[in-house]
């Protein structure tokens, strides 16, 4: 049991800033994606000088 608790203990930090890591290169991903679909939306205006 001790040596179960140990390395949960022991694995925890790594799983938390693997989780960390995640969280924050997906919400990089979306908003690069999100940029750009409105700079791609809003593209022509800006092109045709109604902006």
């Amino acid at each position: 049991m001790n040596k179960r608790k140990s390395l949960f203990s022991m694995m925890l930090p790594y799983a938390a800033a693997l989780l960390l890591l995640c969280v924050a290169a997906g919400y990089s991903i979306y908003r690069y994606a999100s940029e750009r679909a409105y700079y791609e939306r809003w593209k022509d205006y800006d092109d045709c000088g109604l902006a």
